[in-house]
């Protein structure tokens, strides 16, 4: 049922981005405008939607009989609020720590919490912050702040 819910909710914000992109203004002397990425996130999110709702639908069609909760439905109150916590940290300490800085603690921490073991998990920040933050800077020109290690 948990799968339903989130699947709706990711075709919902995909749709809505959808709209909410088609108001970006164009780039002059541009195939795409800056609707662009959004739109194909958007479209990544109402696909991953798709199929969370239909495995979660499969799983309910097998489970009809069965009211139970599955085992380690919410493991944690800290484990369901976590991700929303961390955004906000990124909010808060992207200006003071830089964006790298701030998206490798993150992932640390949110790997860590899933139980990925110490080096795995700081080998995936490691190399997820380097590939989002080179794909940011310098491919799409996005200027993402500087921390005090000037990265």
């Amino acid at each position: 049922m948990k799968d339903i819910v989130f699947g709706v909710t990711f075709i919902a914000l995909g749709a809505l981005v959808i709209i909410l992109a088609q108001g970006f203004p164009s780039v002059p002397g541009m195939q795409y405008g800056a609707d662009f990425f959004p739109t194909l996130i958007a479209i990544g999110m109402i696909g991953a939607g798709a199929v969370l709702s239909f495995n979660g639908f499969g799983r309910v069609r097998q489970s009809v009989g069965d009211t139970r909760l599955p085992s380690g439905f919410l493991r944690s109150n800290l484990g369901a609020i976590l991700p929303a916590l961390m955004v906000g940290a990124y909010i808060g300490l992207n200006e003071i720590l830089g964006s790298a800085l701030t998206m490798l603690l993150i992932m640390l921490v949110l790997l860590i919490q899933q139980g990925v073991r110490i080096v795995p998990a700081s080998a995936i920040s490691l190399t997820a912050t380097a590939v989002i933050s080179l794909a940011f800077s310098h491919l799409l020109k996005v200027p993402l702040p500087i921390g005090p290690l000037g990265f």
